[in-house]
């Protein structure tokens, strides 16, 4: 059986266009494009301002120096400093991601 074909209007490019222009220039239309605008935030800005938004990444971080410590300590493998450094090294990127937060963090407290 054929499927029927759905009966939709469709607005040629140009009267789209003219049309988005009248919407654009709005008060409300400038408020929802800002608002859209918020969620392309920088790569390295956390979602959530509040103090939540370092408990991951610090309990990652002492789970990293954890493992780095562990490796170099009580591994037996011939390449255990190896992997200590590495450990040490997400450890590192880690703990830089906790201090960012939480500068962040107390100087949206300071402004408000």
């Amino acid at each position: 059986m054929p499927k029927k074909a759905r009966n939709r209007k469709r607005v040629p490019t140009q009267k789209k266009a003219q049309t988005m222009q009248q919407v654009s220039t709005t008060p409300k239309a400038v408020e929802a494009t800002t608002r859209k605008t918020v969620s392309n935030r920088p790569f390295f800005s956390p979602r959530v301002a509040g103090p939540q938004s370092f408990i991951w990444p610090s309990m990652v971080a002492l789970g990293c120096w954890g493992m780095a410590f562990s490796f170099y300590a009580f591994s037996t493998d011939p390449n255990h400093v190896l992997f200590a450094g590495m450990a040490s090294l997400l450890a590192l990127l880690w703990s830089f991601s906790v201090v960012m937060r939480v500068r962040k963090l107390r100087l949206l407290r300071r402004k408000s």
